[in-house]
């Protein structure tokens, strides 16, 4: 404004009309920046320069207040908090389920109201491995099939589920039976990924269980029920609940 002349005479067409002090020209920007437009103050044609500044605070202005928005929405909509409404089973059981010798796992969903888009499941075996070189590795991660051939990893959670590793020749577990189970010394990291409906954000929980969180033997008491006069209801009370599996024998898959 002071390059263009416009603090010289009255008769002078300004660069920028209704700004004559420091106090003008901030309301001028605020104005512009928020489109308020109360009509006192605005850019002429008179000068390239105003529309230049005019242009570049528009610009930069849409890009601080994009980040914010995006900043002030992260923290809000907290995706880590979503994984607090899936449960894992406090305990895991290995039983024959369609004649063969099987490790299962429940997951549930205490929160109706919208699923978990895209939901997948996945298992790792860890354990000390030394290699045919003698190498010492005291972390060796081993994926586990939970239905990745079958398409049964990629889940629908909108009821408690059991999650199932069919116990076979490629399987880490293929030769231990209820007496190595005690002594053995392993871990089951089982990993849940699913988008969150709303947002379209990746929510991930995980669990893991130790020989003693194994039940040889056992299964998972049904939860849903079914009343004739009333619709499907879950029972979550009986989430953990187990009782035992007399068809299973205490050998290993390898013996069956």
């Amino acid at each position: 404004m002071k390059i263009h002349g416009d603090f010289g005479p009255i008769d002078h067409v300004n660069c920028v009309d209704g700004v004559k002090t420091f106090t003008g020209c901030l309301l001028l920007s605020i104005e512009t920046q928020q489109t308020i437009g109360y009509g006192t103050r605005s850019v002429t044609e008179q000068c390239s320069s105003g529309l230049i500044l005019l242009v570049v605070q528009t610009c930069f202005g849409l890009i601080l207040q994009s980040l914010w928005v995006g900043i002030v929405y992260t923290k809000l909509i907290r995706p880590k908090k979503r994984r607090h409404t899936l449960l894992w089973s406090r305990q895991a059981v290995i039983s024959l389920r369609d004649k063969y010798l099987t490790l299962q796992v429940r997951l549930g969903e205490i929160r109706s109201q919208s699923i978990l888009l895209d939901a997948q499941i996945r298992m790792y075996f860890i354990s000390r491995r030394i290699t045919q070189e003698g190498e010492i590795i005291p972390l060796d991660l081993l994926d586990m099939n939970v239905g990745f051939d079958t398409g049964r990893d990629c889940l629908l959670l909108v009821w408690p589920l059991v999650i199932e590793h069919r116990i076979d020749s490629k399987s880490p577990l293929w030769s231990l039976d209820r007496e190595k189970l005690t002594s053995a010394d392993f871990e089951l990291l089982v990993v849940f990924e699913g988008v969150i409906e709303s947002t379209g954000l990746l929510t991930q929980t995980r669990h893991s269980y130790i020989p003693d969180d194994i039940v040889w033997g056992a299964r998972f008491e049904p939860m849903l029920r079914n009343d004739p006069d009333a619709p499907l209801t879950i029972d979550y009370s009986k989430f953990d609940a187990l009782y035992c599996d007399t068809c299973t024998k205490p050998c290993s898959a390898n013996e069956l």
